[in-house]
Formats: structure tokens, C-alpha cells, sequence
């Protein structure tokens, strides 16, 4: 007995020292460290048909592609301007077509193409012209329009995808590779600044980790396979690179470090029993960014890797809303994340999500309801019994749903649209925190009839709208019928407001 209840004293020491030794979250805004770019240009023979020109700019930490809009006047003049923390390619598109640059921050690059010749690589790669910090951006120009000559037409290659076992796939790739390496050299070896060379050689190295990185899922998809099954983690092992700050100036790194993500790591995550299949779901054993965490740590040896991919689960994490899960890895946080394009962002993200949770006000004519007393069959009742004789457009979210969170600009703007007292806008959260769901609909100023569903009525609503995830859109009639359901029913598409406006007149 005396054991036990050492043991017991142990266990409660330890955990007390636990707690008493996690750290103080104390961050405060920075100015980040990024700087403009300024970007101008003149599109010759200009059609009528496109007067803009969209600049693309990968952004690492998220993962996503930021795109920048500028207008083409009258005369073919453009310009924008946006900050960056290091060199990198961009990609400049006019039209259906766009080619790469690579700029700096604080750079002023002017550039000069013929919309007649862009749809043609050699013959822009002969007539673009660049002033300013031009760098070598001509010569990348011209070896885009030879390097896109060397591929594999795409229906052979899907062909190849379905048919090829790994190995057979991994020769073919070998085999495209080291031709576009016979190319690059001998281009390299015409003279190229050492940057160009440097990101030359990551544009051969990091497309074939990516296409190959693919495989398992393409693979699987083609041929109704689960895609963490059909290949031994071992085949993921040509991930495990050396990343350097340099190789992030071809944005196809960014893509790799994506793929990293969710093809090794997940498989080593199957592999260690931290990720099983129940019920045909693949589902976490315990806490899921845990989980994923330790996994990075544990098998990636490269230490840029390894902090750019703990920096996204923290961002991941706040992406989510979870403020407090945040804070249980903010230790790791201090001690890993230390790039000023990770941590600046991170911390700025940090505090401002924290301020929505601190203050959350739901703006005027907004509903908010908990529903924890209302039995789940009959949650639908209540809410057509809260709007009867309105037509109803469901929207079914989490806060955890970063495309959920994407649409709701768009509800907002079809709801001021219609501005309708006969359309009733209602959303249900499911598997959701009540905290984090007033932070959100605070955050996103949105108005409209809120609901909170608890867990047996989330499960409820998956099965009685045979749902197999979020964000989920139903419409219904006046009477309370269902008219469609489906993920294309979505307020950024104008379909919705068609069928809304269709019921309105019946």
C-alpha cells in the first residue's frame, strides 16, 4: 500500500513540476523584417480581351500562393508591389500564359514582353526585356523555353502513374531526370550567375522529388488503393535531404516541404502507430499535432527542414484557432523556430488570433444558440421552426475547417446581395469549441443565425445529410424540404444565388 501511494506522490511531483515549469506565453507584435519589391512593366500589343497582370508569390509558411493584381492601362503600363523576406522565383502571368523571375527584396525590376509572343517560350525568351535589378533573369527566361521541351506527354505519363509498381516508376523518373541534368549543365556551363546555377539545379532536383513524392497518391487514385499502403515508408527516404536557405529560392521547394508533410511523415506516422484506420477513417491514437510533431523531430535531420516544418503545424494550429494548444508548444516554438520569415509572421499571427478570442463581439442582427438541450433528431425542427416560412440556406462549418473559413467572406457579400428578409442564412458548427466559435464569428464579423452543436447532433447531421466531412451547403424551401445539397452549392460560386433568386420568385 505504501508503495502505491509513493508511487501516486511521484506521479503528482511530476506533473506539478510539469505545469509549474511550461513558460509564461509572452509575445508581443513585431515589426516584420520583410521588404518591397516594386514591380512595373509594359505589355506590348496588348489585347483587349485581358487587362490585368497577376503576379503569383509562394508563401512558405502558409503553403499558399499569394496572387497581386495589377490593372493594364490604356498605353500596356502595370505595376505592383508587395514585400518579401528572401530571394525568390515568382511567376508573371498575362492571359493563359506566365513565365518565372527570380527578385529580390528591396528590388525595382521593369519589365517589357510582347503579348503576342508569350505564349511562346523561345520567342519571349528572345524579346522580354528586363531594367532595374534585373539579375539573371534572361537567361532563366531561356532556359524555361528549353526546359519545358523535356517531358513526358501527360496522358502517357498518367498511363505510367497507373501502370508502373514504384520501382519501374522511380526508373522512369530517374531516367527524365538525369536528361534534364544533361541539359541544365551543359546550359549551366554557357555561363550563368551562381544564383541562376544554384536555381537551375533545385528546378531539375525538386520537380522530380515532387512528381515522384506523388506517386503513391496518383497511384492509389487510379487504381482505388489506400495511398499509405501500396509503398513501404522506405520509399519516401529520398526526402530526407539537406535543405538550404539558398534552395528556397525556387518556389518548387515549397511544394516538396507540402509533400514531405503528407507522404512521409504520415506514412511514418502509420508506421509508429500513431495513425490507424477505424471504421475506413484514417484517425489520430492521441493528441494529433502531437503526434505529427514528434514525428518531424524524430525523423527529419535537417535542421532548415525540420524548423520550416514545425513553424507550419504551429501556424497549422493557430490556422485552427487553438490559442491554448499554441501555447502547449510554445516551448518547442523558442527553441526551434528562429528563420525571421517564420517567427515574425508566427508571433503577429499568434496575437491576433488571440485578440479575437479576447474579445469577441458578434456584430449586429447576429444569433448565436447553443443547442446542448435540444435532442439531435430534432436539431432541424428547431431550426425551421426558428425561420418557418423562410428559405433557408444551411451552411455546416468547423472552426477547425480552414476552406469552411475561406467561403464566409462569400456568404457575407450573398447575404448583402440578396438582402432579403425572406432567405434566412444559418450556420451550424459541428465538433467545435464554444470559445473558438464565438472568437470566429467575431473575427469574420459576420451576421446571420449561429448555431453550436454538440457532439451526438454533429454525428446526427453527418448521417442525415450522408456527409463525409466540412464545409457542407444545403438548400431548403420554404416548407422545409431539401432543394440540393452538395460542396457546389458554395457562396463563392454564383450558382447559389441563381437557385436562391429561382425560389424566391416560385
Amino acid at each position: 500500500m505504501k508503495t502505491n501511494l509513493e508511487k501516486l506522490a511521484f506521479i503528482l511531483l511530476t506533473f506539478s513540476i510539469l505545469i509549474s515549469c511550461r513558460p509564461e506565453v509572452e509575445l508581443k507584435p513585431v515589426q516584420t523584417t520583410s521588404k518591397p519589391v516594386f514591380i512595373t512593366g509594359k505589355v506590348l500589343n496588348q489585347t483587349s480581351e485581358y487587362n490585368t497582370v497577376t503576379i503569383y508569390v509562394n508563401e512558405l509558411l502558409s503553403g499558399e500562393q499569394m496572387s497581386y493584381v495589377s490593372l493594364v492601362d490604356c498605353f500596356g503600363n502595370f505595376q505592383t508591389k508587395f514585400n518579401l523576406y528572401y530571394p525568390q522565383d515568382i511567376l508573371v502571368r498575362y492571359g493563359d500564359n506566365a513565365f518565372p523571375i527570380i527578385i529580390h527584396p528591396t528590388d525595382s525590376i521593369h519589365i517589357v514582353f510582347d503579348a503576342n509572343k508569350i505564349s511562346d517560350k523561345d520567342e519571349l525568351s528572345k524579346s522580354i526585356q528586363f531594367s532595374g535589378n534585373k539579375h539573371d533573369n534572361e537567361r532563366l527566361i531561356t532556359f524555361h523555353a528549353i526546359n519545358s521541351k523535356i517531358f513526358i506527354p501527360w496522358e502517357q505519363y498518367c498511363q505510367y502513374e497507373k501502370e508502373y509498381n514504384s520501382d519501374e516508376f522511380t526508373a522512369l523518373l530517374d531516367s527524365l531526370r538525369n536528361l534534364k541534368k544533361e541539359v541544365a549543365n551543359e546550359f549551366i556551363r554557357q555561363g550563368v550567375s551562381k544564383e541562376l546555377e544554384n536555381w537551375i539545379k533545385n528546378e531539375v532536383d525538386f520537380d522530380y522529388y515532387s512528381w515522384l513524392a506523388r506517386y503513391p497518391h496518383d497511384h492509389a487514385g487510379f487504381n482505388q488503393l489506400d495511398e499509405y499502403t501500396i509503398v513501404p515508408s522506405s520509399f519516401y527516404d529520398f526526402m530526407n535531404i539537406e535543405l538550404s536557405l539558398n534552395d528556397l529560392s525556387n518556389s518548387k521547394s515549397i511544394d516538396f516541404i507540402s509533400l514531405y508533410r503528407f507522404g512521409r511523415i504520415r506514412v511514418l506516422l502509420i508506421d509508429e502507430g500513431k495513425l490507424y484506420k477505424r471504421n475506413e477513417r484514417w484517425t489520430y491514437k492521441a493528441n494529433a499535432n502531437k503526434a505529427i510533431i514528434s514525428t518531424i523531430i524524430k525523423n527529419t535531420s535537417d535542421t532548415l527542414l525540420k524548423e520550416i516544418l514545425i513553424a507550419r503545424e504551429l501556424y497549422k494550429i493557430l490556422e485552427m484557432r487553438d490559442v491554448k494548444e499554441f501555447d502547449r508548444h510554445y516551448s518547442l516554438f523558442k527553441e526551434i523556430v528562429k528563420q525571421p520569415f517564420l517567427k515574425e509572421p508566427l508571433i503577429n499571427k499568434y496575437i491576433e488570433t488571440k485578440k479575437h478570442f479576447e474579445n469577441a463581439q458578434p456584430i449586429e442582427n447576429t444569433l448565436l444558440k447553443l443547442t446542448k438541450n435540444t435532442p439531435a433528431n430534432e436539431l432541424i425542427t428547431k431550426i425551421l421552426d426558428d425561420h418557418k416560412g423562410k428559405i433557408i440556406y444551411l451552411d455546416i462549418w468547423a472552426t477547425w475547417c480552414s476552406p469552411c473559413r475561406r467561403e464566409m467572406p462569400f456568404s457575407k457579400e450573398l447575404m448583402q446581395t440578396l438582402n432579403n428578409d425572406k432567405v434566412a442564412f444559418v450556420y451550424l458548427c459541428v465538433d467545435s469549441e464554444e470559445d473558438k466559435w464565438k472568437a470566429i464569428i467575431s473575427e469574420l464579423d459576420i451576421s446571420g443565425s449561429h448555431y453550436l452543436t454538440t457532439p451526438d447532433q454533429s454525428r446526427f447531421l453527418y448521417q442525415l445529410f450522408e456527409m463525409n466531412g466540412v464545409p457542407q451547403y444545403i438548400l431548403l424551401d420554404t416548407k422545409g424540404n431539401v432543394i440540393e445539397k452538395g460542396i457546389h452549392l458554395r457562396p463563392s460560386e454564383s450558382l447559389i444565388k441563381t437557385k436562391i433568386d429561382k425560389l424566391l420568385m416560385e
